[in-house]
């Protein structure tokens, strides 16, 4: 009797010992979404308080900070690839700026579709027809990279007079994705099998996908401005080389395989461009704790509910299977 008595108190301690652990898991984690919901509005004012030092001045500030997270819905408005929303706002930005504004152009992005970048970057390339300038000392448009600006981010990039990059950012290649693929598996397959022994959809697409190809080495060198064109090469060989699918799509590239490629570029980034960017991106990832805060408690702080900005929210339109992609 005394042993049974012993164990239904052992049970009984057990459960009791698990709910106090549950009730504390539960309020360590409650802590963690408070602290992430506060960080949330202090990253913001530290974002604002950095994009206020650049409008001070003649500077038009323009940035593709992007949500790099693995979901297919933004966070925080933030766009997950280039579109064309963003591209027009950037645009109409470019376009209003007088000829001696100085544009300083913040990329973390991974890319997007092909239009909206080379759009973007025709813009830039107006903007710097406009201006009377020594373009390699003393540059007005400049791009800054403190962590990535792959495919159209880099397309973006080679656009500005100079590349700023940090010591770990990367470039990448501004070869086209067709359908999924690199157009140049699609050459690469008829090549191996024929067309007779590949199947009618894939000998379409590689038609299409050839057409890209054409395309993408057109808008490269259109694009790339003249300061990143090395003396001793064809003044193309950066864009028929970006552009040529020799590199992996995602490869990277360092501010050093940058330079030996002739790219005008450096290593020294302003600090505020950090601030900038890092505060952004803890926005980006505490958006969604603070708006299960703010739903818990909706009264929470007033004025808080403006932070919410829901006129801001942006979905993206276009599907990841459709289109051409940079």
């Amino acid at each position: 009797m005394a042993a049974l008595i012993l164990v239904l108190l052992a049970v009984i301690f057990a459960m009791v010992a698990s709910r106090r652990q549950n009730a504390s898991d539960e309020e360590q984690v409650a802590k963690l979404r408070r602290k992430r919901a506060v960080a949330y509005q202090e990253a913001k004012a530290e974002y604002r308080r950095f994009r206020s030092k650049f409008e001070k001045s003649n500077t038009l500030l323009i940035e593709f900070i992007h949500d790099l997270g693995d979901g297919f819905i933004g966070r925080d408005s933030a766009p997950q690839q280039i579109v064309f929303d963003e591209a027009f706002e950037a645009i109409a930005l470019i376009r209003q700026a007088n000829p001696r504004s100085k544009i300083v152009i913040v990329l973390h992005t991974l890319g997007g579709y092909a239009r909206p970048a080379h759009m973007i970057a025709l813009a830039i390339k107006e903007h710097l027809r406009k201006t009377k300038h020594n373009s390699k000392r003393d540059p007005h448009v400049v791009a800054y990279v403190p962590y990535v600006a792959m495919s159209g981010g880099a397309m973006i990039a080679l656009a500005a007079e100079k590349v700023a990059m940090d010591a770990t950012a990367s470039l990448g290649p501004i070869d086209t994705i067709y359908g999924g693929f690199p157009t140049e598996t699609y050459r690469d397959l008829l090549e191996q099998k024929g067309p007779l022994a590949t199947q009618d959809v894939l000998v379409m697409l590689a038609h299409e996908a050839e057409k890209y190809d054409r395309y993408a080495d057109r808008i490269a060198r259109e694009i790339i401005h003249d300061n990143h064109k090395a003396e001793d090469r064809d003044p193309d060989f950066l864009a028929d080389y970006l552009s040529s699918g020799k590199l992996s799509h995602s490869e990277a590239i360092s501010p050093a395989g940058a330079k030996e490629l002739g790219v005008n570029v450096t290593t020294k980034i302003p600090p505020e461009i950090y601030g900038l960017v890092d505060a952004r991106i803890r926005m980006i990832h505490t958006r969604l704790e603070y708006e299960e805060r703010h739903a818990a408690n909706p009264d929470a702080g007033g004025s808080e509910a403006e932070d919410a900005d829901k006129t801001m929210q942006r979905v993206i339109r276009e599907s990841l299977g459709g289109g051409v992609r940079i």
